[in-house]
């Protein structure tokens, strides 16, 4: 199955040229899927959603009676298929269509021309990431992502970029002549053999372009593309062919070995020097928006992922005044301390709702964390009684203790331990068996940090032991979406702490987070 998923998918592709949806189909096939609908446009495509499961739909976006965008659009209206992941593929595209189609809810873009290897890596990671969204609720789902314009700058060398260009040819005539041609413009690099061409492509240093001679002895253009498409670290170098031959039969051959184009022998200098020129300019410009879509792509996840993180966050809080208010409605006066609770877990939602930008800046690794001491023991306390009141049913005990008399001041932000400490010790809750207890300790690390260690008698399984701290990382947690130890490294990295996990079958787990201290006068 070529190592992509274990289940069988069903796709749709959508494509209005009939040769286009042949090589996506063999594309899927190559890599192991067998299920596969086919529509030649947007029309044909909702009548078979009408009637054909479909886990996931490939569409052009550019096709007659209904683009690839209207047919996206009709996909996330559609009760039935709202949540099905959507991968747009297509050879132009606008920055305004880019903008709409996130908006609207692609899962992600392939550009064309694209490798097998492209192809595998698109749908491998919006599979994985189609499992997580299946958890939110209709209403969590209409997500609709705000863009940063100036996130998606071009990370493509200018005009003035020097260019690589290997030629690979048997006769040195030709070698010297190609490069006497080229070497005005481009660098180039010289093979004798199909051998050395590849050598070179898997090296660091690779080429930008390839000119490669087809008939060669030992191991001929088309052997040599073969084995540069099936790599993925080489498939996505363009191949032009270098030959005598001309006919139509060995031109397809060529094309559909994965080579961008032609140029025939014997060499003509200004022919060749505008083939490669024309190519490298487009080769320049479809490297800079397969970059601005990756970019554009990259930013709406994360601030999908934040807004995961938020609601995730916000739980907790919110169920501890459900519970507060519930008791008052069987009849029970309200303390002053619980109406104090209530006044502090608003004040932490509002915060957590301000904070979300932050979030996204630890994400892209921009966060600047303005320490503040924050006494520790206090927090964890303050957490540990609010969590109590949603595990009552499950009886859930939750102690707290401090080892040795010094007071254990962090230095650190408030907010971003408390969320750490509700999200570490809900989980603990969760996971520990019904009337047991987590224990909460904080204790003083080696001078100059404080550990707290949350430990519940459950065991966390062995599957995902290795990538507990991952994202979306869960398991047999119902309703879960993995964020709840990520972002609690997330935050503990931000405050230049650190978090590990031991767990086993006979001990249970244990949580460890580290912070620096703040030593007051």
């Amino acid at each position: 199955m070529g190592g992509i998923i274990d289940s069988q998918p069903i796709f749709l592709v959508v494509d209005d040229m009939v040769e286009m949806r042949g090589v996506i189909v063999s594309n899927l096939k190559t890599l192991g899927f067998s299920k596969i609908l086919t529509a030649q446009n947007g029309e044909e495509a909702i009548r078979k959603l009408g009637t054909d499961p479909v886990n996931m739909i490939l569409s052009d976006l550019n096709m007659p009676q209904m683009t690839g965008l209207e047919l996206l659009e009709w996909v996330r209206m559609d009760s039935n298929h709202k949540f099905t992941p959507f991968i747009m593929i297509t050879a132009e595209v606008g920055r305004q269509q880019i903008e709409k189609a996130i908006a609207t809810g692609v899962s992600d873009f392939i550009l064309k021309p694209f490798s097998l290897g492209t192809l595998s890596e698109k749908i491998k990671r919006t599979l994985n990431r189609s499992t997580v969204r299946q958890v939110k609720s209709a209403a969590q789902a209409e997500i609709s992502p705000v863009i940063d314009p100036t996130s998606a700058t071009s990370a493509i060398s200018s005009d003035n970029k020097t260019y690589t260009v290997l030629v690979v040819d048997d006769v040195p005539g030709n070698l010297g002549l190609i490069s006497n041609i080229l070497q005005a413009e481009y660098r180039v690099k010289v093979a004798i053999n199909g051998q050395l061409a590849i050598k070179i492509c898997e090296s660091p240093d690779k080429p930008d372009l390839v000119l490669l001679d087809v008939k060669m002895p030992r191991m001929d253009g088309f052997e040599v593309i073969k084995i540069l498409k099936s790599n993925e670290a080489t498939s996505g170098i363009p191949v032009i062919f270098l030959s005598a031959m001309n006919d139509p039969e060995s031109i397809v051959k060529g094309l559909e070995a994965g080579a961008v184009g032609y140029v025939t022998k014997p060499i003509d200098r200004v022919a060749l020097q505008a083939r490669v020129r024309s190519f490298l300019r487009f080769y320049r410009g479809y490297e800079e928006l397969k970059h601005t879509l990756d970019t554009m792509m990259d930013n709406a996840r994360l601030r999908d992922d934040v807004e995961l993180i938020i609601r995730h966050d916000m739980k907790s809080p919110l169920a501890a005044i459900i519970g507060i208010i519930g008791s008052v409605g069987q009849g029970k006066s309200m303390a002053s301390e619980q109406l104090k609770t209530i006044e502090d877990l608003s004040y932490s939602l509002v915060t957590m709702l301000n904070r979300s930008t932050d979030l996204y800046k630890m994400e892209t690794g921009r966060y600047h964390l303005n320490a503040q001491p924050v006494d520790i023991l206090r927090l964890t306390e303050k957490v540990a009684d609010e969590v109590r009141l949603g595990f009552t049913a499950k009886n859930i005990k939750i102690t707290t203790k401090s080892t040795g008399a010094e007071q254990l001041t962090a230095l650190g932000d408030e907010l971003l331990c408390y969320s750490m400490l509700h999200n570490l010790i809900k989980n603990a809750a969760e996971a520990a068996p019904t009337g047991s207890t987590v224990f909460v300790t904080a204790a003083s690390g080696d001078g100059n940090t404080i550990k707290l260690a949350i430990k519940n008698l459950g065991a966390v399984p062995e599957s995902i032991r290795v990538h507990f701290f991952d994202k979306f990382v869960t398991m047999g947690k119902k309703g879960g979406t993995g964020l709840g130890t990520y972002s609690a490294r997330m935050m503990a990295e931000a405050q230049n702490g650190s978090i590990s996990m031991q767990t086993s079958e006979d001990s249970g787990t244990i949580i460890e987070v580290t912070l620096p201290k703040a030593h007051t006068a």
